[in-house]
């Protein structure tokens, strides 16, 4: 039955690369606002075209694309998946216009076409395979499609806490995955939690000129001055009682990294690095890599930025802050703990001005259905898939934690470059990934 589906897929590639080429063109950059709807029912009606179900469902944000196919099976499989994606700035550094996509070199170049488009089309691709090679779906299938993922997920909740019962699965594919830096096939099976603040501070009414510095307080000097206070040269947090609930790793958690090689030579490079953080490597660099809390400057924005000079003094700075949050640490635990720093080190002045974010979450790596994924990956890419307990980023794992085991796989790879210019996909993998979501369905089915 395989080969039929196999053959299928491989003769419908250039069919699903122009799908694919049609929803990636849509600049659903939900950081604007822009086009999530229209990304959602084009999402829609793909689904639609291939028999199934949809329903799209309104929250205060963006909407909620649901999709079903119940062929009364014994087990359900549920994907988790987001039609947004990143801004795209900055322009100039595309090889080619990010909602135009290009394929050059055995890649398709878009923004999105990593994460998560590519993905979403796979998954509707791989169900279609059954439908076009008349053979019986093996499990009921769901999606889950959202539009805010990117922006943290904030209306999200909305959805889960109306429709429990329609995320209950026995497994679940998560949005993201594929090759790591040696061409291993990586799974994820966790995510770190984040929070998200602006800082923002006024010293001045107005803007002064720059000759009155000797005796009028500069915003960017103080909000510097603010952020300096928050961590160290080593990377190591400032704020008191910030690592006091952190989890440690459990022991199969450790055999698992105990397997895996960060190639540490070869990121570097990558990265254009003679050394990590505080130089660290080996066991110390994988503790931080998975179970370690950050603190980190996503960007500063203060007076005068353009071509030439301009001597002003400004009045207002502002800097937006990350923190990766790993299991156990509290949201509103941290934010409070961010607020008592800064009051405490005489910064009352800096104000949070607002904050977004949600906890972190984790699929046990001794779940039957991680290996059900582990004995997909063999027979489609011929090597055994790389556990990852979590992931260093985010995302809202942790609304689905208690209703289905969820795996996170995908078919990108190192050099994907997602969140960056010039994202893109190898279509290569975007095939063995869609074969490799056959063999789940299958496995499923015997289960």
């Amino acid at each position: 039955m395989l080969d039929d589906l196999f053959s299928y897929i491989d003769k419908s590639v250039d069919e699903y690369l122009e799908e694919l080429k049609r929803l990636c063109s849509i600049p659903s950059v939900s950081a604007k606002g822009d086009h999530l709807e229209e990304a959602a029912h084009a999402v829609a009606s793909i689904m639609d075209s291939i028999g199934m179900r949809t329903e799209l469902h309104e929250t205060t944000g963006a909407p909620v694309l649901t999709s079903w196919l119940d062929v009364d099976a014994k087990h359900t499989l549920l994907f988790y998946n987001h039609y947004d994606v990143q801004p795209a700035e900055p322009f100039d550094l595309w090889e080619t216009p990010p909602f135009e996509p290009d394929i050059r070199n055995g890649r398709i170049f878009a923004r999105g076409v990593a994460d998560n488009k590519g993905d979403i089309v796979s998954r509707i691709w791989a169900i279609k395979s059954f439908l076009e090679s008349d053979k019986e779906i093996p499990v009921n299938i769901k999606f889950v499609v959202e539009g805010e993922e990117e922006v943290s997920s904030p209306h999200l909740h909305e959805f889960v806490e109306k429709n429990k019962e329609f995320l209950r699965a026995d497994g679940g594919i998560w949005e993201f995955g594929g090759a790591g830096i040696d061409g291993i096939q990586d799974a994820w099976l966790g995510l770190k939690g984040i929070l998200y603040v602006q800082l923002e501070l006024e010293t001045l009414s107005h803007d002064a000129h720059s000759a009155y510095a000797c005796y009028l307080p500069s915003a960017p000097y103080r909000l510097i001055w603010a952020l300096n206070s928050l961590k160290d040269k080593t990377g190591k947090v400032q704020i008191d009682g910030f690592y006091e609930r952190v989890r440690p790793l459990s022991d199969k958690e450790k055999q698992a990294l105990s397997e895996i090689d960060l190639r540490e030579e070869d990121l570097q490079e990558f990265y254009g690095i003679t050394k990590f953080l505080d130089d660290m490597k080996g066991d110390e660099l994988k503790e931080a890599y998975y179970n370690a809390p950050t603190c980190n400057i996503c960007g500063i924005d203060s007076g005068y930025t353009g071509e030439g000079s301009k001597t002003v003094l400004p009045a207002k700075a502002m800097a937006k802050i990350d923190f990766r949050l790993v299991e156990e640490m509290d949201l509103g635990d941290i934010l409070g703990k961010l607020r008592h720093h800064l009051d405490s080190e005489g910064f009352n002045d800096v104000k949070i001005a607002w904050h977004k974010g949600y906890p972190a979450a984790k699929t046990p790596i001794d779940h039957p259905f991680v290996e059900i994924v582990k004995k997909s990956n063999k027979a489609v890419f011929g090597h055994e898939l790389r556990i990852q307990p979590t992931s260093p980023g985010s995302g809202p794992l942790y609304l689905f934690k208690d209703l289905v085991p969820m795996v996170s796989i995908g078919c990108s790879d190192f050099d994907s470059r997602a969140h960056s210019p010039n994202e893109s996909m190898p279509i290569d993998n975007f095939v063995l990934g869609t074969k490799r979501l056959v063999v789940i369905m299958d496995e499923m089915g015997r289960w």
